[in-house]
């Protein structure tokens, strides 16, 4: 079709009005087509002239890339990417004349982290430069996908090694806690006093005994399958039991804790031992995070089918290099942290069915979000289950 339009073209001169208005219409056509195509594709387009000004673009690139559409007709493409990072990039590329495919960035947004993927190419026709063709791809499901993928990896290989450390080390420990007890009492029996300094190196040992012996739990909780003990449970009873354990220990330490609850929630399906503990150490990890003083807030709200339940507080927030490694095993931030805590918070989210996210700015605070079935939509599930 183009190339009869091409011919067609060149022999307008001798063409009537019917004619002309006939060739006009297949070139409207064909221009409408490749509008519907560009408009069709799920990768966001940007087309720019030689003297880089946007001339074309498809609805994927206005929904992916924050972009401003005023007064683009003046001003070269950068100069209307709202991110500075992308822009410099593109301004830099187009610059330099260079082609860079599959250059990756984060874009912070109120509802959380995006991911794209961002290409930059000559348009070439006729053998020469026209143009720069832009390609961007939101990749944020799919960042999501190999993160999760490395947690599950992770958690495989975390159970081979959690089983031999258990066995390797745990019946060893209770034999060198027992016989630092002897040598604690025979030393104590041959009239050393507690001020001593081998009393207090003993006290040492004992506490890295304890520390050693914690590890070995937490690694066979992690390996372990979670046996739940599901029942009906209200998130804002649970909050609001939570809020009052830890009221006094936040008020020592100049923290204020409080509860924004949705009084409509309905009740979840769970094991309330298990997410209890869960919530424990995301209100811990909170306070950790608050040493200067500062507040916590545990709030409920729902989400279509799910319970939303998020722990905020408003420290100094969470790098965003280190977001995409807190729920991998063994990663820590803390001297005596043993890297699995997160970990274990994601197996008990992941055995309710449920999702667990986080979403931090530095200065301005981190929030964990836990989302859980509501009790109709995890009774369905189970009830399925039996049926089949």
């Amino acid at each position: 079709m183009r190339e009869f339009i091409r011919r067609a073209l060149q022999k307008t001169s001798k063409m009537n009005a019917d004619q002309v208005q006939s060739l006009l219409s297949l070139v409207t056509e064909e221009y409408e087509l490749l509008d519907a195509v560009l408009d069709s594709l799920g990768t966001g387009v940007l087309v720019c002239d030689p003297f880089h000004i946007l001339v074309q673009n498809n609805k994927a690139a206005t929904r992916i890339l924050p972009f401003e559409y005023h007064d683009v007709q003046d001003r070269p493409v950068w100069a209307c990417i709202k991110d500075r990072d992308i822009a410099e990039f593109v301004q830099e590329t187009i610059e330099n004349e260079e082609t860079v495919t599959a250059r990756e960035f984060s874009l912070d947004e109120f509802t959380g982290s995006r991911f794209l993927s961002i290409s930059v190419m000559p348009l070439v026709r006729s053998k020469q430069v026209r143009g720069t063709i832009i390609t961007i791809e939101d990749i944020t499901e799919k960042k999501g996908e190999e993160v999760r993928n490395r947690r599950l990896e992770s958690l495989a290989s975390l159970t081979n090694l959690a089983a031999t450390v258990a066995h390797e080390i745990k019946n060893p420990l209770g034999s060198i806690s027992i016989y630092v007890q002897l040598l604690r009492k025979a030393t104590i029996a041959r009239g050393i006093e507690n001020e001593d300094p081998a009393l207090k190196y003993l006290g040492v040992i004992d506490e890295e005994i304890d520390r050693l012996n914690r590890i070995v739990v937490d690694f066979l909780f992690a390996v372990r399958p979670v046996r739940l003990e599901p029942e009906p449970l209200d998130p804002n009873e649970l909050f609001g039991s939570l809020a009052a354990f830890f009221k006094e220990e936040c008020e020592r330490s100049e923290i204020d804790i409080s509860c924004d609850l949705d009084r409509q929630l309905p009740k979840i399906w769970g094991d309330e031992r298990l997410l209890r503990q869960l919530f424990i150490n995301l209100i811990k990890n909170a306070m950790a995070a608050l040493s200067g003083g500062g507040s916590i807030v545990l709030k409920t709200r729902r989400a279509d089918d799910f319970a939303s339940l998020s722990v905020s507080d408003n420290g100094p927030g969470i790098p965003a290099d280190v977001l995409p490694k807190i729920f991998e095993p063994y990663f820590t931030t803390k001297i005596d942290g043993t890297g699995l805590g997160l970990t274990m918070a994601y197996k008990v989210v992941k055995e309710h069915g449920g999702d667990i996210r986080v979403q931090s700015e530095i200065g301005s605070g981190t929030s964990f979000t836990v989302k859980l079935p509501i009790l109709r939509r995890a009774q369905r599930m189970i009830t399925y289950e039996e049926d089949s």
